[in-house]
């Protein structure tokens, strides 16, 4: 709000030289609201995106075997479902997701949480202190995040006395996300086989790709 905006709205006298149209001051509130969440929003984004994922050259050759995949994923539209997206190193997955992201939050001002796998499952494994297990406010907040993007599933370390554990809780972070319908955008070298075997047991392996499917369109690179 202008200080002479401020004068009229306190005393009813309109400045010369300015106009008598009435200051709308939910309207101004909102956009002051709106530009707020996409400063952050594109603030979030510049901190989180890998320097060599800020620019790509989409013509060059290695893109050319997935380019309709690439295509799909950058018409992507935000809805209940995520992404999926699954191949070998170096088919585009990752560069495709970024730019994706970059559109979501500067052009969308989307609400997003950005993790390597690695850094999800080191945040979870800090939530234990001294034996107790302080995960469960950690997941659940992360978890009803509006978008999550996690990069790079299956290369994270989780140590072998707690992998039970860790992926009890990343099932947890699915549950909510499946229950509240919220998109989950991944990338990961594995295909559903390997995925399902990233659970610690078969039993729980299967209902990991059911979930995943529920709230992300798979995309197979090749």
């Amino acid at each position: 709000m202008s200080t002479q905006q401020l004068a009229s709205l306190l005393t009813g006298v309109v400045p010369d030289g300015f106009s008598a149209t009435p200051f709308d001051g939910e309207a101004a509130t909102l956009a002051f609201l709106a530009e707020a969440r996409k400063r952050d929003a594109i603030a979030r984004f510049e901190t989180a995106v890998p320097p060599a994922m800020r620019e790509t050259d989409w013509g060059h050759a290695a893109m050319m075997p997935n380019r309709a995949q690439i295509e799909r994923v950058l018409a992507h539209q935000v809805g209940p479902k995520g992404l999926l997206l699954t191949g070998k190193t170096g088919r585009g997955k990752t560069r495709s997701m970024w730019s994706l992201m970059r559109r979501l939050a500067h052009d969308e001002a989307r609400d997003i949480r950005y993790f390597h796998a690695g850094d999800w499952f080191a945040s979870l494994q800090a939530c234990l202190s001294y034996g107790r297990d302080d995960a469960r406010g950690w997941v659940d907040a992360v978890a009803r995040r509006p978008i999550v993007f996690v990069d790079d599933l299956g290369q994270e370390a989780i140590q072998t006395a707690r992998s039970e554990w860790a992926m009890s809780w990343f099932m947890r972070f699915l549950d909510i996300r499946v229950s509240e319908r919220l998109p989950l955008y991944l990338t990961t070298n594995l295909d559903a086989q390997g995925i399902a075997e990233r659970g610690a047991s078969s039993v729980r392996g299967d209902p990991m790709v059911r979930r995943l499917i529920e709230i992300c369109e798979p995309i197979k690179f090749v």
